[in-house]
């Protein structure tokens, strides 16, 4: 009986810890309409994106007035944690913003709604049929839409075009191939008396991404299985690998080092003159726009391969909403998710996207007045859209060890760079730790 005792005070404190370190953790904003449902929003943004994302609560909750949106911020670390002791404690928020890579998993242990039971016929047919398709699948798993995007991230390269103009290059007459931009890239390198790199003039890296372009990548085949030891990825490795030698290993590694280069702030390496070519996402348009508005610079597709490539490639990424399983407010999740993705009013929504620099998750959305107004102020920003509504841009496979797969990706291409495998070698490694993983998840009873 003692033991018991002992054990049910240990899982009452472990309940209470579980409660204090979710709330504690994060805020949210005071109830303006107690009268109203309420519909607990969780959400990651911090900083400046927060202001953004209040204000899109702020225009749902003023457009009726059945509910009230209280959204709650909660810093990334652990955050997924704390939305599975809230769903198994019964007492999650009623919507949440993800990252897409953990909808599959998260659908898979049962904790997400499905969100075609919330949707009217009609909805339903507008979403399945005017959703752009890399994005829509990156929120389904088993046939099912588990995660809606409120704003998909996409790369595409941002170009300083004073350090092209500089040596000798014409920025509006980019490379039309990757090894055009490789050569580039090295003529735009700048080093000190000591031979350390002082200016990075281009880096390919990024295999999940790259692989892309030349006619691979990482995804799920007719039979459901995943392509990962193929003849086009390793193609791809093969020329980060080769690249990263030109360059020098060491250089770049001591360069990165040296970068003050924070995550969405104004401190981001290519806004102070130090990359001249580099990938990154969507929203640094809207960043620029503010912190660095004099800068002129270009944004491009990465141009594929001179040979076997594929143009305007990419893999979708970003921000998901998603609703618990054990919710209390689905409708009135519902209605707000409707209200931020635009499947009721697209030229509305629009200018949510905006704020943030997100991409929109349909055509209608890209489409309207709205959008195409704020697209003629920053016409760098097509480049994303261009990709996006490409056939070659495709979503993550829909397996439930997503992330265990990315990390041993960027495993694989480390080890590859640095020298301590082969690419051959390295892919055949990433095939057989998938495989061996695979084994043990089925072993376990877990389906895929």
């Amino acid at each position: 009986m003692a033991a018991k005792r002992v054990l049910r005070w240990g899982l009452w404190l472990l309940a209470l810890a579980a409660v204090v370190f979710v709330f504690a953790s994060g805020y949210s904003t005071p109830r303006k309409y107690p009268e109203r449902k309420l519909v607990r929003f969780w959400h990651r943004w911090q900083g400046d994106w927060e202001k953004q994302v209040q204000k899109i609560v702020e225009a749902f909750n003023k457009s009726q007035s059945e509910y009230e949106v209280v959204p709650v911020s909660v810093p990334s670390g652990g955050a997924d944690s704390k939305f599975i002791l809230g769903v198994i404690g019964g007492d999650p928020p009623d919507l949440m913003s993800m990252f897409n890579g953990a909808v599959p998993n998260m659908a898979a242990n049962g904790f997400l709604t499905d969100l075609g039971t919330l949707m009217t016929p009609d909805e339903k047919k507008r979403f399945f049929e005017e959703s752009y398709p890399s994005i829509r699948e990156t929120g389904m798993f088993r046939g099912k839409c588990y995660g809606i995007t409120i704003g998909a991230d996409l790369m595409a390269l941002y170009v300083n075009a004073q350090h092209l103009r500089e040596a000798g290059y014409d920025p509006d007459k980019f490379p039309k191939t990757l090894e055009e931009l490789e050569e580039m890239g090295m003529k735009l390198n700048k080093y000190d008396g000591k031979g350390n790199l002082t200016r990075l003039g281009f880096l390919l890296n990024d295999l999940v991404y790259v692989a892309h372009y030349f006619g691979g990548g990482f995804e799920m085949d007719e039979h459901g299985e995943v392509r990962l030891n193929t003849p086009e990825n390793l193609r791809a490795l093969k020329a980060i690998v080769r690249h990263r030698k030109a360059v020098g290993f060491d250089n770049v590694v001591r360069f990165q080092a040296g970068l003050n280069d924070i995550e969405g702030a104004a401190s981001w390496a290519f806004m102070h003159g130090d990359l001249s070519v580099t990938y990154d996402g969507q929203w640094r348009v809207e960043e620029l726009r503010k912190f660095k508005p004099e800068m002129e610079y270009r944004v491009y597709p990465i141009p594929p391969p001179r040979e076997g490539g594929t143009p305007l490639g990419g893999q979708v990424g970003g921000n998901y909403m998603i609703v618990p399983i054990s919710a209390k407010q689905k409708a009135g999740a519902w209605e707000f998710l409707k209200f931020w993705t635009g499947l009721n009013d697209p030229d509305r929504a629009a200018t949510f996207y905006n704020l943030g620099g997100w991409l929109p998750y349909s055509p209608a959305v890209a489409n309207s007045p709205t959008f195409q107004r704020w697209l003629r102020t920053n016409p760098q920003f097509q480049a994303f859209l261009d990709i996006l509504a490409s056939p070659n841009c495709k979503a993550p496979p829909p397996i439930a060890n997503l992330q265990f797969l990315t990390d041993q990706i960027y495993r694989a291409e480390d080890r590859a760079v640095r020298g301590v495998m082969t690419p051959e070698q390295s892919l055949a490694e990433l095939e057989s730790k998938y495989r061996e993983e695979l084994a043990k998840r089925r072993a376990l009873g877990y389906e895929e």
